[in-house]
């Protein structure tokens, strides 16, 4: 395969061909990510690319700084150009690769070409060194704009359609998908899958003082901060975020910078500019529970500190009134709070501007660590995602093993997958369109169905507050 800056070779299995670790872009510490330099010899993209510096979850400080690299799987005998899938890795803005995530099995049966990206991760990715005044874009939004420019310009030798692209991201990815609606590159996708999208970007003022205790840590001026050791950056990181009230330390994020990321994805929506643009936000029912696992005190605070003292009083008392069978009242509501209420919002507004969105839930606990203790938490719709049934995968980085599938697993499985390629191949998941009345949310389970208005005196409840957080 030649590319513009080169040729690549891949393996073909199961009748999927794979690039992996094909370098998109490049990119000097802490500045704008630029055309990766060009090579003559074939590029050996047979094994899973670099990943970007982070702390494994046993503390072991791992990856390089020059990451931007992104794999590219495809059916090897596909006729005509295909839908392309762009995914964009969660983990808090911490960790992750495109190297945890094999895409082949999701290409062979879109079809479809699908796209996996590493970007640079925690200070290296979203340390702001500009001002409150004259900010600087994160860099990892630089980073995974040239990655979609490296699409648009080479996806079809991969037997791809630029046109017809879907951005897909979790979490953290969720949220980055979303801020690259915000600019050129992104609105260049005709739908777009966020699930569990974990926040907005955040404002110069927030990234600055971030910045600033980052560098308050370290005890350098910001034009020396080039030459510190990266293990001496992410331990002064590491330490502004332990000692941060953010729910899980999480301090970094893209700010809103004004000239990558022009503007909140909420006004875009709200303004009508994305009425074009198929919008799937989805969450799992309890994504705090493995946020609660160490106590609920922070996350409690700051969603008190959110809505106010009496709005968050009169919500507890009526999740605490309406609780389920074996339902926690408080991490029910810290999680609509966090992760339900903003994409709710997000879907009215698309609707009132004519646009067309979709909501769902995943309420299944996939029988793995650490959902076959936590239920269906943050994550367990990811798991099922990029499963291979009638098997989990492992997932190295993350550092959990993988395993079989039971029966309930291998439906809600093909129930998510199913609907995800339906949006990269026809621009619908499959069930009817939100609209405010009627609140249609699929709910991913052993046996998946629509519900209307789910938990509808929660609901009014929201709105007799005035509640109107949005992500």
């Amino acid at each position: 395969m030649q590319t513009t800056t080169g040729p690549v070779s891949g393996p073909v299995v199961g009748g999927v061909r794979s690039w992996r670790g094909i370098p998109y872009a490049t990119a000097d510490r802490f500045g704008p990510a630029r055309p990766a330099p060009a090579w003559t010899e074939p590029l050996d993209a047979g094994r899973p690319g670099p990943v970007g510096v982070q702390f494994l979850p046993d503390g072991t400080l791992t990856g390089t700084e020059q990451c931007l690299t992104l794999d590219v799987h495809a059916p090897a005998e596909a006729s005509g150009p295909l839908p392309v899938l762009v995914w964009v890795h969660g983990g808090a803005f911490l960790t992750g690769a495109a190297a945890d995530y094999d895409g082949s099995y999701l290409a062979a049966h879109g079809p479809a070409v699908v796209v996996a990206v590493s970007y640079r991760l925690g200070p290296f990715g979203f340390l702001q060194l500009g001002t409150a005044d004259r900010p600087e874009p994160s860099p990892a939004m630089t980073d995974l704009v040239a990655a979609l420019d490296w699409v648009a310009r080479e996806i079809g030798a991969f037997g791809g359609d630029p046109d017809r692209l879907t951005l897909m991201g979790q979490s953290a990815g969720a949220s980055l998908v979303c801020a690259l609606l915000a600019t050129g590159a992104g609105r260049r996708a005709r739908a777009v899958i966020a699930l569990s999208v974990g926040g907005a970007p955040v404002s110069p003022e927030e990234s600055a003082d971030v910045a600033g205790r980052v560098l308050a840590e370290l005890d350098v001026p910001r034009d020396e901060l080039s030459a510190v050791p990266a293990a001496s950056v992410m331990a002064a990181a590491r330490r502004v975020s332990r000692a941060s009230s953010a729910v899980g330390g999480a301090v970094f994020a893209p700010v809103l910078d004004g000239a990558v990321v022009r503007a909140q994805p909420a006004d875009l929506v709200a303004s009508g500019e994305l009425r074009d643009t198929a919008l799937w936000f989805g969450w799992c029912r309890d994504e705090m529970a493995g946020f609660l696992a160490g106590g609920a005190g922070v996350a409690t605070a700051a969603a008190r500190g959110r809505l106010g003292e009496a709005a968050f009083g009169r919500l507890l008392d009526v999740y605490r009134r309406t609780a389920g069978a074996g339902e926690d009242p408080l991490q029910a509501l810290l999680t609509d709070e966090m992760w339900v209420r903003p994409v709710e919002d997000l879907a009215e507004a698309q609707a009132r501007a004519g646009g067309r969105a979709w909501l769902s839930r995943f309420d299944h606990a996939p029988s793995l660590p650490p959902f076959d203790v936590l239920g269906p938490s943050h994550g367990a719709d990811n798991a099922c995602l990029w499963a291979r049934p009638p098997r989990f995968v492992e997932r190295p980085l993350l550092q959990r093993p993988g395993g079989d599938m039971t029966p309930a697993d291998l439906a809600v499985t093909e129930a998510l997958q199913s609907a995800v390629l339906r949006t990269v191949t026809e621009g619908s998941p499959g069930w009817r369109i939100y609209d405010a009345d009627e609140r249609p949310t699929q709910l991913f389970d052993a046996i998946s169905h629509v519900r209307s208005a789910p938990s509808a005196a929660r609901y009014d409840t929201w709105k007799k507050s005035k509640v109107t957080e949005v992500g």
